[in-house]
This record gives C-alpha cells, structure tokens and sequence, in this order.
C-alpha cells in the first residue's frame, strides 16, 4: 500500500512538472511573438493571404527595394505583405524568426538563407508544415524550398571576370573577393570558385592573374566596416581589384578607399548601389558596380507564392536580368534616384 500511494505521488509529482514546463514554455513562445510585433490579421478581411519577407539587412536600398515591389504585387493579389523588423538590439536570429513564423501559420515566407543546417531544416520544416517559402538572392537547394528567385551563378562569375580582368588591362594582379564568413552560400561560393576558374582561362597567356578570398567576420554593418579598415592597414600594397558582392560591402570598401586615402590604389567592382556608390562611379573611383532588377525579384517571388498556393506546384527557379553600371550609364541611374525622392 506504501508503495502504490509513493508511485502515485510521484506520478503527480511528474505530472506537475511537465504543466509547469509547458506553461513556461507556452510563455516564452508568446512574448517571443509580442515581440515580433507581428499584425492582427484578423483585421486584414480584405487579405485573403498572409506572406512575410525576412530581409537580410531592414534598412538596406536593396531589400527595401524588393520589398516595395513585391508588396505592389501582392496586393495586386489579395495578399498582405510584411517586412519583418529587426530591431538593432535584437538577439534573435533567422532561424529564431523560421520558427515563430511556423508557429504562427503565415502563408508563405521570403528569406535569404544564411548556409546553416539549421535555417536548411527550418525550411524544409516550414513547406512540410504547409507554408511554402522562396529563397531570394541566394538559394539553398537541399532545403525543400518551392523556389528559388535571383541571380545565375555563372552570369556573376562571367561579368565578374569580365570586369576584373578589365581593370588589370593585360598586366599581372590579385583579384579579392570580399565574402561574409556568416553568411556564405552555395550561390557565393559557388560564383567564387567559377570566378577563379573563368579567370584562369580568360586572362592573357603570359599574365599572371591570383583570385584570394577574403572573409569578415560580421553581425554588423560596424563589424564589416572594422573588417576592411584592417584589410586597408595590414595589406601592402592593395590587391589590384576588389570585387564586393554585397551592397554594403560596397559601400564599406569605398569609404575606406578615401579614408585612407587609397584611391587610385585599387579598383572597386560592386554589387548593387546607393547614391554614395552611384556618386563614385560618375567620379570614376569606382569603375562599375551589378545591379540586380529588384522590381522582378519582387514580383518574381508574389508569383511564386501564389502559383503554388493556386496549382500546388511552381517553378523551381525564376532568373531575374543583371544590369551593369559605368561612367557610361551611371546618370540614368542618378536620374532615376531624384525622380523617386521627389
């Protein structure tokens, strides 16, 4: 009889103690969602769907580009679009947001993904769970996302080599390709490894070409700017090209190119613009910089979401056009800038 009623107190005793894990669980999950400030879509009636873009960084021209033109395309579609905000202090991560968003049933999600198993099992969760997700820029095609939206792989290497190889103009030369250590993709690294090899077989007979990869350690913009001030102090001389393939990337190296009073010493190849890199380019301190069509990265990746919504099934793959800016087109671009300002 002792025995049974201790069995049973510590059956009551185990009891007690997964409710009170799973209360404090259940909390947990749902001031992480507080504080997401995600919408009542409740209140949405007249948004038949619920998408979330997860930029790679909020502020960035790039990924507020995208999002205006995919926000124009769904709601052209019913369907509400948010740009998931990142507060600068936040400690969450990507794959912190994957798991509140599944958690939450939205109806599609944009991401760029950041290489890890972790984000690559996130998603694939994600899809299994009913919430198809596109990848954007860079793709992950172990993941079971729907579709992937961006660049050819070897279109950038092609132009990448192109313009290197360019700058060096038949004379020997290093060639740098800046990387983000935290976030290098299979697309990234791909393009440098076919950089590498394009630039082996593109270069003069008798010219002496080396590609180096660089990588920053970087949880921010501050982060990449202190990565390359110390690229500009301990490398001497400068590699003769310095290709970026990321817009603050870009604008990081060209400011350390003035600050340091560099210019001249090495050329910029960029990805992407803002105003301080379209305002190089018109100098000519900057020789060229790709632009990818945001307009139909954004419309590209509505049109994936709901084509697997409506047909169940879409394209695995959706190649947005590559644009080259020079000193030759560059006031296009300047032209463009003002008209939106205004």
């Amino acid at each position: 009889m002792k025995a049974m009623k201790k069995s049973s107190l510590i059956i009551t005793i185990i009891l007690i103690f997964c409710v009170l894990l799973l209360s404090f669980t259940w909390s947990h999950f749902q001031s992480s969602l507080d504080a997401l400030d995600l919408p009542d879509t409740s209140t949405a009636e007249s948004y038949d769907r619920h998408y979330v873009l997860i930029p790679d960084t909020e502020n960035s021209i790039l990924w507020q580009a995208i999002f205006e033109s995919a926000d124009q395309e769904a709601a052209k579609n019913s369907a509400y679009l948010e740009l998931l905000s990142q507060d600068a202090g936040s400690s969450y991560t990507k794959a912190d947001y994957l798991r509140i968003l599944i958690a939450s049933q939205v109806d599609g999600i944009i991401l760029k993904p950041d290489g890890t198993d972790e984000v690559r099992e996130l998603i694939s969760e994600a899809v299994s769970d009913g919430i198809p997700v596109v990848t954007v820029l860079e793709d992950d095609s172990d993941s079971d996302r729907i579709s992937y939206v961006g660049l050819n792989s070897y279109q950038l290497a092609d132009t990448y080599t192109e313009l290197s190889l360019s700058c060096l103009d038949g004379a020997d030369g290093e060639i740098m390709i800046l990387l983000d250590s935290e976030s290098v993709n299979p697309i990234q690294s791909l393009a440098a490894a076919q950089l590498t090899r394009y630039i082996e077989q593109e270069k003069a007979d008798e010219q002496d070409v080396t590609v180096s990869l660089y990588y920053l350690e970087s949880s921010t913009d501050f982060d990449y700017e202190e990565g390359i001030r110390e690229l500009f102090i301990n490398r001497s001389p400068l590699p003769d090209v310095l290709i970026c393939m990321d817009e603050v990337l870009t604008e990081c190296a060209y400011q350390a190119l003035i600050d340091y009073n560099e210019v001249g010493s090495t050329d910029i190849i960029g990805f992407y613009y803002s105003d301080q890199i379209l305002e190089a380019i018109e100098k000519g301190i900057i020789p060229a910089t790709l632009a990818v069509d945001t307009k139909e990265v954004g419309s590209y990746c509505i049109d994936a979401l709901n084509e697997y919504h409506t047909l169940d099934h879409t394209s695995s793959y959706y190649s947005v056009d590559l644009s080259l800016i020079t000193q030759n087109n560059v006031a296009d671009y300047l032209a463009d800038n003002v008209e939106e300002e205004e």
